[in-house]
């Protein structure tokens, strides 16, 4: 059997990223799913494995250290491969949901080198879509990357409560910080970003770390202020 590793670089997504895109994709964490089980890192889906079709599927959790409007992002993508080893399905999260990523006119997977799905982050935000067209419906889209900003300061997730702190003065500190270093006019223009190997890891090992990396980027924004 193939090593999940292994299989987790063959299945690896391409993001087409804004060509002025601020922020990059720091790691992504990984679970095989061979049955059908509730996600650990997008708590309101359960991954449904329908066994006839598919011999397992790989959720990509896809980590940020900032979205344009707060402090860390953490975006999935699912895909979905036959007892062939085809790509049969893909999703990925769209603001708290999630989608399937076919294209638009023929209903087909985007892939690259047959095995790679291509999908669209929303300029600073980073819900994923399966065509560019869709992001100018997203309310806010552009707004979003300009005068709002920062708006949102530090996230505190309901699986990180205890393990990442803030306050007023740090809210107003990180929505500050995020818009003045990191404001900007989306492009439309999209490159193809393929995460390195290096930077995958298992959803256990990105989820121990996401408290460092977060109170780390914290400290950053500090010594910013405090110059």
């Amino acid at each position: 059997m193939i090593h999940d590793l292994e299989l987790v670089k063959k299945y690896k997504p391409v993001i087409m990223i804004d060509k002025k895109e601020p922020f990059t994709i720091d790691a992504m964490g990984y679970t095989v799913f061979r049955e059908t089980r509730r996600s650990s890192s997008f708590p309101k889906r359960e991954v449904e494995i329908n066994s006839s079709e598919t011999a397992f599927a790989i959720e990509y959790a896809i980590w940020y250290d900032y979205d344009i409007q707060h402090l860390y992002e953490l975006e999935h993508l699912w895909v979905y491969v036959g007892h062939d080893g085809t790509v049969g399905k893909v999703e990925a999260s769209f603001h708290g949901k999630y989608l399937n990523m076919v294209d638009l006119e023929t209903g087909e997977i985007n892939l690259w080198e047959d095995t790679h799905p291509v999908v669209y982050a929303q300029p600073g935000k980073h819900a994923l879509v399966p065509d560019k067209r869709v992001i100018p419906m997203i309310p806010d889209w552009k707004e979003s990357c300009m005068e709002k900003a920062g708006v949102d300061g530090v996230l505190v997730q309901d699986m990180f409560e205890g393990e990442i702190h803030t306050d007023d003065e740090l809210q107003k500190m990180t929505e500050r910080y995020i818009r003045e270093v990191y404001g900007f006019v989306p492009s439309m223009e999209f490159r193809p970003f393929l995460l390195e190997n290096d930077k995958l890891m298992t959803w256990d090992e990105l989820r121990i770390s996401i408290p460092g990396r977060v109170n780390g980027q914290i400290e950053v924004i500090r010594e910013y202020f405090n110059k």
